[in-house]
């Protein structure tokens, strides 16, 4: 007889096997379905976060799609390439390494022209993924968006100026963006999940003593932490927290959240990171909407909104499933 935590073990093992094959179901021609499509355009600023959970072939392709279109993208969708090159370097031949060296050259010196003089990158309206959220200036995901492509052009060339440029914006971001935990932008209190997008992908960014520090704050029950094992988008103490919008959680923040923590320190947040698993687990099985799983999840009673993203939650689900169990 199959005991308990035997039993649970295989439950979550089935469940990144389906994981694994929903996502590899998902892509076609060059394309994974991360986002809601729009007509036309065969970009999205957050497919490319998926790619590392594909086979080398498909991940190639995709990133070809954005590599060698000759134009520079959002911040984000850039930052995020840099990300993947970066993981992903022993896949490419030294022709290609110049090649990259000159694309990502190109956008460094474009989005340098936008920093400030606080040193940080401020962005519009369409800089923040957040549709429903106000949020516009210096964000913090943005900053590790910025870092990644310094942190690649570090690895493709000799030259110490994109050294020198990382550690100006990791001066910039602890002197603007660290108030009584990290902050979601600039001059502003309110706890949102962003950090965990900014840890996940540039934890240097902070010591971990403030990380944990930040952590400590916004997983309190009545903050960001819903005990079934999601994040809302904003602190439910906040003075204009509204349910219906901010109650909301994302499987692939709850997600990342997961990897995050499980690298800071896996054994005292051990319950958060677990209650994360189980939840996109059972996101990856069973809760579906045309056969795939959604992507926009449970409301604070639990209500599923679906919503486009699945090869988002997937992806970053198999990312925390492969790091919990090696």
């Amino acid at each position: 007889m199959i005991d308990a935590v035997q039993e649970r073990k295989t439950t979550l093992s089935s469940a990144y096997e389906m994981g694994l094959k929903l996502l590899g179901d998902s892509y076609k021609e060059g394309k994974i379905f991360s986002s809601l499509p729009k007509a036309g355009d065969p970009f999205s600023d957050l497919e490319l976060l998926s790619v590392l959970a594909l086979t080398p072939a498909m991940r190639q392709e995709i990133l070809n799609k954005y590599l060698y279109h000759s134009k520079i993208f959002s911040l984000a969708t850039t930052g995020i390439m840099a990300w993947v090159v970066i993981n992903t370097m022993e896949e490419f031949g030294e022709n290609e390494k110049v090649g990259l060296e000159k694309y990502f050259s190109v956008c460094e010196e474009y989005f340098d022209k936008t920093i400030n003089t606080d040193g940080i990158l401020p962005t519009d309206s369409s800089g923040n993924w957040m549709q429903s959220a106000d949020r516009v200036g210096a964000l913090i995901e943005n900053q590790a968006y910025y870092a990644k492509i310094l942190d690649v052009l570090s690895l493709l060339t000799d030259d110490d100026m994109y050294e020198f440029k990382k550690k100006r914006l990791t001066r910039a971001v602890r002197d603007k963006l660290d108030g009584a935990y990290v902050l979601d932008k600039k001059d502003s209190m309110e706890t949102r999940p962003n950090n965990f997008i900014t840890a996940f992908l540039a934890p240097e960014l902070f010591k971990k003593d403030d990380w944990q520090k930040t952590f400590d704050v916004v997983l309190k029950e009545g903050e960001l932490w819903q005990g079934w094992g999601g994040l809302t988008t904003l602190g439910q103490s906040d003075p204009s927290y509204n349910p219906e919008r901010d109650g909301e959680s994302w499987f692939f923040i709850n997600n990342m959240a997961g990897i995050v923590l499980s690298k800071l320190d896996s054994e005292k947040y051990a319950d958060k990171i677990q209650a994360i698993l189980r939840s996109s687990a059972e996101n990856a099985s069973w809760q579906e909407h045309s056969g795939r799983p959604c992507e926009v999840t449970f409301t604070t009673d639990r209500q599923i909104k679906v919503q486009g993203l699945y090869g988002l939650s997937l992806a970053t689900y198999i990312y925390l499933y492969r790091i919990l169990n090696p």
